[in-house]
């Protein structure tokens, strides 16, 4: 019983490190190391909900998840930055492209196009 207790707070300390790593893959860029960490962040789920944290310091228990709650949010929050950025930048590009592109029409005409630019966000 003193081990699944401890694996309960074992899990939660594992959690929080994996989502420091999160924010710094995050700050860094770096998308493959984000991937692996979503991946194991996942894994945890199954894991918290079979783990006991019965006779635990309640204390203890409540400072980890409070820890873990904040990086979570700051890990959301720079996600949604980083996804703002990328949109920002496509959209300046997408409509840089447009402004710019000339096209010949059917007749030899030089025209202006809209329909050609350098990303189809038609997703």
């Amino acid at each position: 019983m003193m081990e699944t207790r401890q694996q309960g707070l074992s899990l939660l300390m594992d959690l929080k490190e994996t989502l420091k790593r999160e924010k710094e893959a995050l700050m860094a860029n770096d998308s493959a190391a984000f991937e692996n960490i979503v991946t194991e962040k996942q894994a945890f789920l199954f894991h918290l909900e079979e783990a006991s944290f019965e006779g635990c310091n309640r204390v203890v228990i409540e400072r980890e998840v409070s820890e873990i709650k904040e990086l979570q949010e700051c890990n959301v929050l720079l996600t949604r930055q980083a996804i703002s950025y990328h949109d920002s930048i496509l959209h300046a590009l997408s409509v840089g492209m447009e402004k710019s592109s000339r096209t010949y029409s059917k007749k030899g005409q030089l025209s202006p196009s809209k329909n050609a630019g350098l990303f189809n966000q038609s997703v």
